[in-house]
């Protein structure tokens, strides 16, 4: 099984927004972000969105934003039927009403909606139109606001949904989809902000000491040889993305089959990649989108975190400041990985939702 495990502490800069008597709320408060990112749509919510689909696509719009409307009323934490309701407002080239729901949506979760909104087929027309400088200020105006005091958040790789299962045993390519991205938790305002869109397929992620920069891995297939350590990953790709800017630089693959990857770093991340066709330290180069070899022989001295075949190690973090969060990775029910913050005189309180949460990543499934 390839798994994540955290070498030496994690180490989360100085930070924290609220007194100390306010941190960990019971309810959220106002901030960016949402109240939980891991629960799963209601079943009413689904259905109208569904019901409304098989409206817009006749073309029935009025009829179809009914529906929709219906549904985010159902449950206001799903937000499918607002972009939906923004393509049904392209269809009929009410660019200024499209306009409005894009900017509900980048300030309600500007992560994974930025993305959506810009490759969402029905939303091309807008592109052409004067209200896409319109959406182009709120996209750079979301990325402000989505990255703001993430310098005093716990970040971590959570799982969404149940993860597409591998046979326990036997030799073969599998493909590989654990359903995880990176998520921060603010303990100011008890919010969550997802940090990647990348299908799902996130399997760690490291924070460098400043905390203003993040790596993270992806990965496609689980390759299993016929001896029981021939395990291997494929289609891997790095990505890195600045804080709080949100700045990325494209994911950059990795050729060939990958045994272990180490990441450490402070201001750049190194990556000592044990390939079939890398082997070495390496950084990526912004400019060219590429990874650069530092050399094939160096060995980094302290790593932060590792994808391999060891398993994954439980995990340490701390948030100074005036929210002085401890955060662990921990066994929660049925056997998954959680987290529990704690902050002295305040009960204990666990985060990650029904599937899990590590503070490198998740054992893979």
């Amino acid at each position: 099984m390839i798994a994540l495990a955290l070498l030496g502490a994690l180490t989360l800069g100085p930070g924290g927004v609220a007194k100390g008597d306010a941190c960990l709320p019971a309810t959220p408060q106002p901030g960016p972000g949402v109240a939980d990112p891991f629960r799963a749509p209601a079943e009413e919510a689904t259905r109208l969105n569904a019901d409304a689909k098989v409206l817009y696509r006749r073309g029935k719009w009025e009829e179809a934003r009914a529906q929709y409307r219906a549904a985010e009323a159902a449950d206001p934490d799903f937000l499918a039927p607002r972009l939906n309701v923004a393509c049904s407002f392209v269809r009929q080239e009410r660019f200024d009403e499209a306009v409005a729901e894009v900017k509900g949506l980048l300030e309600r979760a500007f992560i994974p909606w930025s993305r959506e909104i810009l490759e969402a087929a029905d939303l091309g027309a807008l592109k052409v139109h004067p209200q896409m400088a319109e959406v182009n200020r709120a996209l750079a105006a979301g990325a402000a606001a989505w990255g703001a005091g993430l310098d005093e958040s716990v970040i971590f790789v959570g799982r969404l949904r149940a993860p597409l299962r591998i046979p326990a045993d036997g030799a073969g390519e599998f493909i590989l989809n654990p359903h995880q991205e990176v998520f921060a938790f603010t303990p100011a305002t008890g919010r969550f902000r997802q940090l990647t869109a990348e299908d799902g397929h996130v399997v760690a992620v490291a924070v460098s000491p400043d905390r203003r920069l993040i790596a993270y891995v992806t990965a496609e297939k689980l390759v299993r040889g016929p001896k029981a350590d021939a395990v291997t990953l494929d289609g891997v790709a790095l990505g890195e993305i600045a804080l709080p800017t949100l700045r990325s630089i494209p994911l950059v693959r990795i050729p060939g089959a990958v045994r272990r990857i180490e990441i450490s770093g402070a201001r750049t991340f190194m990556f000592q990649i044990d390939g079939e066709r890398l082997n070495g330290l390496y950084v990526l180069d912004d400019a060219r989108r590429e990874l650069t070899l530092l050399g094939r022989k160096v060995q980094l001295t302290r790593g932060a975190v590792v994808v391999s075949a060891s398993g994954a190690a439980p995990a340490t973090a701390t948030v100074p400041g005036a929210c002085p969060i401890v955060a662990r990775d921990t066994k929660a029910a049925a056997g998954r990985r959680a987290i529990q913050l704690s902050l002295h005189g305040r009960p204990a309180r666990t985060i990650g939702g029904e599937q899990g949460a590590g503070l490198a990543g998740l054992p893979l499934p």
